[in-house]
């Protein structure tokens, strides 16, 4: 077995995290191939992305990556596709390659579930990935098994950079400890970050002004979301019930979308850390109560949709949007993309704040992906190297590929949409009590799907298995009482 796997299961240090992504450039610029120096960095033809990356040969390594079933498009493309995100991440590695004479390779998960299905070959000394993008939760799993590297210990890796997240970096170092990252690397922080979709034409029926100045003032709240919800649910067939089949809804959702999303744009975590730096549970207050009633107040009116996952119907929340039945839908960035050939036109907004006093909070769903470097990597400077390469070129040519041509030109429909996108970039927040997948992270759906919607009762009934989670994740991380 590698000794550093022994050394790391000795000290029982692991542990999980992340997720994250980065701070986004604003400018676009070609991809350009550098040539080496002297002094060990990449000097000719570079720019404030590459001046930094260590200049080495590689002798041809293969550099293989694991990534979700279904996501591989994300990071990997055998060849250009015609689509200008496709072919961003096609030059982005063929740039790669060749600065460090590598060629670059990507498997597909086979446990689309989980998504742990490396686990026991790393844990058996296994080098078959050098990088593995996991589902959030199944991240922390590689993590808390010992099998990741600390990010902390990689000298190749700045994490002082833009292209990380510095909101990842800042929640999930605990103790000296960072097994889990997300950045420019990949788009899933962009695509996977909640936003408010609104119908434009609604709006111009009743003769609304859209909400753009709101957000600028700062006036974006719950209570004025939750007066245009009313305003925009119309029963059109005349049955008396308004139905997402037939009707008008104000407010069209999911319960794994805003039943959590409105926590955080009420200021509220799960866990948050203390005076030392440690997690603590930290969801049951006051405001938290407040929040969940006000929410469930409007979502048991006929105003609204909530749609369960475990209740099959034959209809999606995109068809109920696209088709011009709500006024309001919420959803990730990427969802913009679905949208793009609807009839009516549509605008983008952040997450309504639960109060003026609040600010603006846009959780990354946790279904996004995280990056971890598995313990049995040969060489981890070389795969920390090669990581900063694909991400530091990520955020100069990949993000402004996304965000600049397709998110803000090709799918918004106005210029005030781009404005409000770039609100929801810089509102981007992570909880480590959700992405992890601690005991409250489904505690939005739980809410929903019960008949009374009391928060108090249900916290109460996990408490005490949440705080045990807790102190078995805080132990990996060092902390032990």
């Amino acid at each position: 077995m590698n000794e550093r796997i022994v050394t790391m299961k000795a000290k029982s240090l692991l542990a999980l995290i992340l997720v994250g992504a980065a701070l986004i450039s604003s400018g676009c610029k070609k991809a350009q191939k550098d040539s080496a120096s002297t002094d060990g960095n990449v000097s000719s033809d570079t720019d404030e992305y590459t001046k930094d990356l260590a200049a080495a040969d590689y002798d041809g390594y293969n550099f293989r990556i694991l990534i979700r079933p279904g996501k591989t498009s994300d990071q990997y493309l055998e060849e250009k596709t015609g689509d200008v995100v496709d072919d961003a991440v096609y030059t982005r590695n063929k740039l790669v390659e060749s600065m460090y004479n590598i060629t670059i390779s990507a498997t597909e998960s086979s446990d689309s579930g989980s998504e742990t299905d490396a686990l026991n070959s790393i844990l058996a000394g296994d080098d078959a990935y050098d990088a593995i993008f996991p589902h959030s939760r199944a991240a922390f799993s590689y993590a808390t098994q010992g099998a990741v590297e600390n990010f902390n210990d990689i000298k190749s890796i700045h994490l002082d950079k833009p292209w990380w997240s510095k909101d990842i970096v800042d929640s999930a170092n605990i103790n000296g400890y960072l097994y889990v990252l997300d950045g420019d690397i990949s788009l899933h922080r962009l695509s996977y970050a909640m936003c408010m979709y609104f119908n434009k034409r609604i709006f111009d029926e009743l003769g609304l002004s859209y909400p753009y100045d709101m957000v600028k003032n700062g006036t974006w709240t719950f209570d004025e979301f939750q007066k245009l919800v009313k305003k925009g649910a119309k029963d059109l067939n005349g049955d008396g019930v308004i139905t997402p089949e037939d009707d008008q809804l104000g407010f069209y959702t999911q319960e794994w979308q805003s039943p959590i999303s409105i926590l955080y744009t009420g200021g509220q975590r799960i866990y948050s850390k203390d005076d030392e730096g440690i997690p603590v549970l930290t969801l049951n207050t006051s405001k938290t109560v407040d929040i969940f009633d006000k929410y469930f107040d409007l979502m048991d009116t006929d105003a609204t949709f909530l749609h369960f996952t475990n209740k099959p119907t034959n209809y999606n929340g995109t068809d109920v949007f696209t088709t011009g039945r709500a006024m309001f839908a919420d959803g990730g960035l990427g969802n913009a993309k679905s949208f793009r050939n609807m009839d009516d036109n549509f605008g983008i907004l952040p997450l309504p704040k639960f109060t003026e006093d609040d600010n603006y909070a846009t959780v990354v769903n946790g279904h996004a992906h995280l990056l971890v470097m598995p313990i049995t990597t040969s060489d981890p400077e070389r795969t920390g190297s090669i990581i900063e390469a694909l991400c530091a070129i990520g955020s100069r040519d990949v993000v402004p590929a996304f965000y600049n041509v397709s998110l803000k030109t090709k799918y918004s429909r106005d210029t005030e949409s781009e404005e409000m996108i770039d609100i929801i970039r810089d509102s981007i927040i992570y909880d480590i009590g959700y992405v992890s997948g601690g005991t409250f992270q489904s505690i939005g759906r739980d809410l929903a799907r019960s008949t009374t919607h009391d928060f108090s009762s249900t916290y109460a009934a996990s408490e005490s298995i949440a705080l045990s989670k807790l102190k078995d994740f805080n132990k990996a991380y060092g902390h032990i009482e």
